[in-house]
């Protein structure tokens, strides 16, 4: 097995590795693998037959260009899996958005010469895939780097709680979501059924409060995620002190990543893993 280097924060390249596939994709997590990514991040949905698939968003209409407008509860799995995912318009550029101007404080958009490449003709197609499938892939990669499972909609735990079952990858996975309702969901599936084992659990606060902090102490889980710039090292180090790790969630810029040295967190999403590592190494994005 080929180990990656775990020098923290762990990258969890966020949907893949977007600049050279679209995201999640397996093209784009093969990419994550191929570049020594510690982590990958997905996201789950459910078709209307009840299939986890590996996708972001409700509809097909960002993903294909509005070809498909049609909702994703709305299609089969076979329909999903079936539609064609351009990489033309779906690579996101190597360096992150940079400041409007001095004094603007964070809002950010790409350069001229970013948005060029984002729209630079590009013939190939690729397709996503069911959760199985997936699953069925990463049994296969010789690495032991870790994925983060997002789930987006009710009834995504219930529809892979059989494939975590029987999964060989199950001690690689960390599930989690940002919706109380379906942590609540994992909840109760969990008390009725059992953890899979090796399977970590997590939850996508992004900013912490009274609520928050009782249900990580609660359900036992293994990571919470924060938005950058509303957590502190004292709350990574209460967190901790509980048993629990921190991970950001993106904050794609310089200044951050310096603060992320700091801060003690386990890993964060990233949209932006090469330019992260570039800067790492050489104090600059470019």
């Amino acid at each position: 097995m080929k180990h990656t280097t775990r020098k923290l924060p762990m990258r969890f390249a966020h949907r893949g590795l977007v600049q050279h596939a679209p995201e999640n994709t397996i093209d784009a997590f093969q990419a994550a693998v191929e570049y020594g990514c510690e982590g990958i991040e997905l996201d789950v949905r459910l078709s209307k037959d009840g299939v986890a698939i590996v996708v972001h968003d409700g509809s097909m209409t960002r993903m294909t260009d509005g070809k498909n407008t049609a909702e994703i509860c709305d299609l089969t799995a076979k329909e999903i899996c079936a539609a064609e995912i351009p990489y033309a318009g779906h690579l996101l550029p190597f360096h992150p958005p940079v400041p409007y101007s001095e004094g603007e404080g964070s809002a950010r958009t790409f350069t001229p010469e970013q948005i060029a490449y984002f729209r630079e003709t590009d013939t190939r197609v690729t397709h996503l895939s069911t959760f199985e499938q997936f699953d069925e892939w990463f049994a296969g990669v010789d690495s032991d780097i870790v994925i983060e499972i997002e789930l987006c909609a009710p009834g995504t735990f219930r529809a892979i709680y059989p494939i975590l079952r029987r999964s060989a990858n199950c001690g690689r996975y960390i599930v989690f979501s940002g919706h109380w309702e379906i942590l609540e969901e994992m909840r109760e599936v969990l008390t009725a059924n059992g953890l899979p084992e090796g399977l970590r659990l997590g939850a996508n606060f992004r900013r912490l409060d009274e609520k928050s902090v009782a249900f990580a102490k609660e359900a036992g889980l293994y990571e919470v995620g924060l938005n950058d710039k509303w957590f502190t090292k004292e709350d990574v180090d209460m967190l901790r002190g509980m048993g629990v790790k921190v991970f950001s969630n993106l904050g794609d810029y310089p200044e951050w990543w310096k603060a992320l040295q700091t801060l003690g967190v386990e890993g964060f999403k990233t949209n932006y893993a090469e330019a992260y590592t570039h800067w790492l190494t050489y104090g600059k994005t470019e």
